[in-house]
This record gives structure tokens, sequence and C-alpha cells, in this order.
């Protein structure tokens, strides 16, 4: 095995490997440089190959191949991190494109989602009204119970069970129409944000056309 290691200058290391290449009879040699900046030849890898790029000289000290060190734990962390990146902004603009053409060729002006968005929330409010009114009618329900009951216990009287039970359902009804009400105006609200985003992406595609 020939190995030479060397921080000479570049003519004497030219020198240098012109003889240890005659040295080894034409065989093809190895060239890297360590960590401490020592350039290193020799007609065998570097035990730590791993570590270190190399190069592969022919017999004329001429470059045919250049290998890449491994890359260390932390670099293969890194390009994983850097490929899932990539990979998840390749997906959000590919989401992007098939929302910006289904919107165009959904509304074919400014005036048409505008139209449409109030048709959508007629609906909305309508229902919203109708819940509304519900919560009314059950509210309005538990007063004449809860005043039915207020007027026994000023008499002294016993509450009779099917009027606890009225009371106790009705409490129930308004706790879960009023978790109902609030998740619906949330979502007309949702719904208000959706369309403003779209009209104006919409006109953002319509300048860029």
């Amino acid at each position: 095995m020939i190995r030479l290691t060397t921080r000479w200058s570049p003519r004497l290391l030219a020198s240098a490997l012109l003889l240890v290449l005659a040295a080894g009879a034409g065989a093809q040699m190895y060239r890297w440089v360590d960590e401490d900046g020592q350039v290193h030849f020799s007609d065998t890898p570097p035990a730590d190959a791993g570590r270190y790029d190399r190069e592969v000289l022919d017999r004329r000290g001429l470059v045919v191949e250049r290998l890449e060190r491994a890359p260390t734990a932390e670099e293969r962390r890194q390009a994983q991190t850097r490929e899932a990146e990539e990979a998840e902004k390749a997906h959000r603009e590919a989401e992007q494109a098939r929302a910006d053409r289904i919107l165009l060729q959904s509304f074919g002006s400014e005036r048409e989602l505008l139209h449409a968005r109030d048709d959508r929330l007629d609906i909305v409010d309508g229902n919203l009204n109708l819940m509304r009114n519900k919560l009314s009618s059950l509210q309005e329900q538990h007063q004449e119970a809860l005043g039915r009951a207020q007027r026994l216990a000023a008499q002294d009287r016993e509450l009779p069970e099917n009027l606890q039970r009225r009371l106790d359902s009705l409490e129930r009804q308004i706790l879960l129409q009023e978790e109902q009400l609030a998740t619906r105006s949330q979502e007309r609200e949702a719904l208000v944000e959706r369309f403003n985003r779209d009209l104006q992406r919409l006109r953002e595609l319509r300048q860029a056309q």
C-alpha cells in the first residue's frame, strides 16, 4: 500500500504525486483532504472513507471520478426536513391550482360569485332564524314552568314530579339549542370569510389573465 500525506506547495505536491503514481505502477490513486486541511494520496481509499470527499486519479494524475463523503446524521435529518418541506410546498401549490381551476370554472364574473354568496347566506340566515325562534319558544316554556314551580314553593307545596321532569327537559333542550345556534353562527362567519377569500382570489386570477 502506498500512502502520502503532505502540506507541500502545489509544485512539490505535483512532483510527489508523480513519484507515488510511478511507484504504484500506474494503479489508480485516491486523493482526499482531511479535517485538518492535509492532502492525502493512497492507492487504497481511506479506512474511514465515508468521512471525506475523495477523488480517483488515473496514472497521469487526472481526476476520473469524484466520490462524495457519507452525510452525517444531522445532514440526513436536514435533508429529510427539506424534502418534507418541499413535498408540502408542492402539495399546497397543487391544491391551490386545483382550487383556482374550480373557482374560474364556477364563476364567470364577480357578480356571479356575489349572487352565489347571497343565495347561500339567505338559506343559512333562514335556518338561524328558525333556530332562534325555537330557542325563544323553549325559553318561554321554561319561564312558564319555572313560574309554576315558584308559586308552588311560595305556598309550601311539593313540586310535582312531572313538573320537575319538564323543567329538567326544557333546560337540556335550551342548552342544546344554544350550542347549535352558536355553532351555526360560527359556520356562517366562516362561510362569509371563504366567499371573501374566493372573491379576492378571483380578482387576482382575472387580472393575471
